[in-house]
């Protein structure tokens, strides 16, 4: 469907409108079947006023800009319905596989001062969790396949359909916690490919009868909510975290921050390296399963080690890596 908004008399702003008709020539088929069949004039109303937003918080010299992406035609609520699929901190879950986090060794001394996992064969192209909100599944199989790696050298595409159909503690396409993915994993002995089980975007029967498997854990750790525990987990290896996500929707480069408030745990993400800029500026590198087309190629950068992480969008309050 292309829509002439620009020739409508009923619509302001003929540059505006000229802009729009470029974006959904590049993003118009990624809108999900639950939003196609509203008003156009509506949808445009809604991007218009996203790209005033986004062009006077460009104009505002912060740490990262913002771009009218493929979700720029999304109200805030309907964006966080849709991509973000995490549970919050499981607080009632018996965590009978994984290790105690009171010994987990958070010493930083030993960690390099700059590490990023993809140059290292240990992260796989980026993901499209899609209109599903399997971001915990995405999160942890990225884990998954970085400890496949680092232990084997060979770098896997795990299935994430194989957790959002079969893992029924979970709740599929409705979100998850990290913790119970990673139980299912141990207790199933492993996952397989996502050639043998592809992602569908959508909750569907589980069909793990007779697959291959072709990563295995022994279980999993949950690393204490400190900067310096995760920066010597990630150090090891990649981590999935919980984080606020609620202004990740327009995100299109340089370093994220999020505002010192309570963060809402609402979405799960990889950790894969850390940096610096400048020797001055400290970031955590993301991954996230939003497409290639969102963030830098798919990543985020997010300030690290300020003001005791209140930055940080809650990165430290719930964290787990496989072993």
């Amino acid at each position: 469907m292309i829509v002439n908004v620009s020739s409508s008399s009923s619509l302001e702003g003929l540059p505006i409108a000229r802009r729009y008709n470029k974006w959904f020539a590049r993003y118009g088929n990624h809108l999900p079947s639950t939003m196609s069949n509203w008003d156009v004039k509506d949808r445009f109303q809604i991007y218009k006023n996203n790209v005033q937003f986004i062009d006077e918080f460009n104009s505002q010299n912060h740490s990262y800009t913002m771009t009218d992406n493929k979700f720029a035609d999304m109200t805030a609520d309907e964006f966080r319905a849709l991509m973000n699929g995490f549970k919050g901190k499981n607080h009632t879950h018996k965590e009978k596989l994984h290790r105690n986090f009171e010994n987990f060794s958070c010493n930083v001394t030993s960690a390099p001062l700059s590490l990023d996992w993809r140059k290292k064969g240990a992260v796989g192209p980026v993901k499209d969790q899609l209109d599903c909100g399997s971001c915990w599944a995405f999160s942890i199989v990225a884990t998954v396949e970085g400890l496949t790696q680092i232990n084997t050298g060979k770098l896997l595409s795990l299935s994430e359909q194989q957790l959002v159909d079969c893992n029924v503690e979970n709740y599929g396409c409705d979100g998850g916690y990290e913790d119970i993915a990673l139980d299912f994993i141990v207790s199933h002995g492993g996952l397989t490919t996502s050639t043998n089980y592809p992602y569908m975007g959508k909750d569907g029967q589980c069909k793990d009868d007779n697959l291959e498997i072709a990563a295995t854990i022994n279980g999993y750790e949950e690393v204490y909510p400190s900067e310096d525990c995760l920066l010597n987990a990630v150090a090891k290896q990649p981590v999935s975290v919980a984080v606020d996500a609620r202004h990740f929707q327009f995100y299109e480069s340089g370093i994220f921050f999020c505002c010192p408030y309570k963060p809402n745990l609402d979405h799960a993400v990889t950790v894969v390296g850390y940096g610096n800029v400048g020797n001055k500026v400290d970031y955590w590198i993301i991954r996230n399963s939003w497409g290639d087309d969102w963030g830098e190629d798919g990543y985020m950068r997010m300030l690290r080690n300020v003001f005791h992480g209140k930055f940080g969008c809650g990165i430290t309050e719930d964290a787990y890596y496989p072993y």
